[in-house]
């Protein structure tokens, strides 16, 4: 049984045999249900209360067997008293207890909860992005049910697509960027050379072109069709990609679904994987603050956070 106070949490557990101190072996079904009770916590009080302490009793029946307190400089915060957890408001408290269920789903979002909560602590931006990065794949891949990223990454595009009201919050963030904002604050023409670099793949990036119909998304590949006019043209896919792009432009009719996922699906997970494969040093060598990659990872984050938190307001569909 778990009870979530204000101030306090309750776990009261009956078990076959037990140690002194469960809490010192990782993946004990006790810690399991420490964590779950301590991210319900946070989500639910949006406040970064520490702990103070922490009592584990071991009974027989009525009989206490032993006791043992582990005090406040034994233990080792999850966030730091300063740290904003406002944001985590946003997260519906129904929504949230999902994660208490033993399912796929009810993992995934623990998971995505544990690293979302820690985003919010991270002391670099590259961390806190990594870490949302985190939540957001454990998420994706427990709604599309998919082990390839690119599946999962197809099944959830289409989703926003067809149910654009279930992002609310992602959908607002969207909403008013301009052209302008988008492109002055990321490396699209970088991205089209990274993911179209041969001849093959140039039918992807006709496909990735032709299935958006923002103005704005598209003002951006017009702008970038140079970088890849030959492959297009070798291949009889100028013409075509041109035209959609003219026409959509013209149509001039917003569709803040493309933007969304065109930003958080499709330009993130190149960035992402730019940073997991260790294709440059580590961004701790950055030795100035506002670089251009801090400055873009920082404009990047509020998109993907209010996906991730939609995400979780939407997993009991899962």
């Amino acid at each position: 049984m778990l009870s979530v106070y204000n101030n306090s949490i309750e776990i009261i557990a009956r078990r076959s045999s037990s140690t002194p101190n469960p809490l010192q072996a990782h993946n004990s079904t006790i810690v399991k249900q420490v964590v779950k009770a301590l991210c319900l916590y946070y989500i639910l009080e949006s406040k970064p209360n520490q702990l103070r302490e922490v009592t584990i009793t071991r009974m027989k029946g009525t009989v206490v067997l032993d006791e043992k307190c582990l005090e406040k400089t034994e233990l080792r915060q999850v966030v730091n008293r300063s740290t904003d957890l406002t944001i985590l408001g946003s997260i519906a408290s129904a929504k949230a207890e999902v994660l208490l269920s033993e399912s796929p789903t009810g993992r995934a979002v623990l998971y995505a909860a544990t690293h979302l909560i820690q985003s919010l602590d991270a002391s670099s931006p590259f961390d806190r992005f990594e870490k949302l990065w985190r939540a957001f794949n454990a998420l994706y891949r427990a709604f599309a049910k998919e082990k390839a990223d690119h599946k999962c990454h197809v099944a959830l595009r289409s989703h926003i697509h067809n149910n654009p009201l279930r992002f609310p919050l992602s959908m607002a963030k969207v909403s008013p960027l301009k052209t302008a904002d988008i492109r002055s604050n990321i490396r699209w023409n970088q991205m089209i050379l990274n993911n179209h670099s041969t001849q093959k793949q140039t039918l992807a990036l006709r496909d990735s072109i032709i299935r958006n119909s923002d103005p704005r998304i598209l003002a951006i590949y017009q702008a970038s069709l140079p970088v890849r006019q030959v492959f297009l043209t070798n291949d009889g896919f100028y013409a075509q990609v041109n035209t959609h792009i003219q026409n959509g432009i013209a149509a001039n009719a917003p569709r803040d679904s493309d933007v969304l996922s065109t930003i958080c699906i499709k330009y993130m997970y190149f960035v992402r994987n730019k940073i997991a494969h260790a294709e440059k040093a580590d961004h701790g060598f950055s030795f100035l603050h506002g670089g251009a990659e801090e400055a873009e990872i920082r404009w990047l984050t509020p998109f993907l956070e209010a996906l991730v938190i939609d995400l979780i307001n939407i997993s009991d569909t899962f």
